[in-house]
């Protein structure tokens, strides 16, 4: 192990640390332990950054991934929603994702992946506001929740709405088929699963 791990890998980590720690699935609100389809959606929404960089075809996931996967299911646990777990991670630090995952030693025994500086997120906490707090009735901007429409196995539309019918999806099917066409030609995306229509991710 060289310190990162495929997707395979990093739902099984989170899965295990998870069940280590009193299995907060037990209590009914959170349905999925993590698996590979529910990584790749919390990608696409926010939740998790975008893979550390790929071996191959293969993406690869490192430890920030891990305690972003476990405190998103923490807070599910606890009964947040998807919307309240991503205006509080949005902006999250290693140190408070840390504290909110509370791996066992057993999780946290793996090497750090061996990343660049410029792929860890400063802690800005320290630093000034470019708009003073005390300013009445300022409120910073909160982030906002989409919904992404896969397009293809690893093309994702994102949208900022949360409420598609089938007519849009069906609109959106035909817009985009050309453009996915021309993405296959080019070997931007892989090759079609089956022909089945766009579908909500989720």
């Amino acid at each position: 192990m060289d310190g990162t791990w495929t997707i395979g890998e990093l739902a099984d980590h989170a899965a295990t640390t998870l069940a280590a720690h009193d299995s907060p699935q037990a209590n009914g609100r959170v349905r999925d332990l993590p698996n590979e389809r529910l990584i790749r959606w919390y990608t696409t929404i926010g939740l998790l950054d975008p893979p550390l960089g790929r071996r191959g075809r293969t993406a690869l996931y490192g430890r920030r991934h891990l305690l972003q996967l476990v405190a998103v299911k923490r807070r599910q646990a606890a009964g947040r929603s998807i919307a309240e777990i991503q205006v509080e991670l949005a902006a999250a630090t290693d140190e408070t994702l840390e504290r909110i995952a509370a791996l066992p030693p057993s999780s946290s025994g793996e090497s750090p992946p061996r990343e660049g500086f410029w792929r860890h997120r400063p802690d800005i906490s320290h630093r000034p506001a470019t708009v003073p707090a005390a300013l009445p009735g300022h409120h910073p901007p909160r982030p906002t929740v989409v919904q992404g429409v896969r397009l293809a196995p690893d093309l994702t539309l994102l949208l900022e709405t949360t409420d598609l019918s089938d007519d849009d999806l069906n609109a959106i099917d035909s817009a985009a088929r050309p453009l996915v066409e021309e993405l296959r030609r080019r070997g931007l995306v892989a090759p079609p699963e089956s022909a089945t229509p766009p579908r909500r991710s989720q």
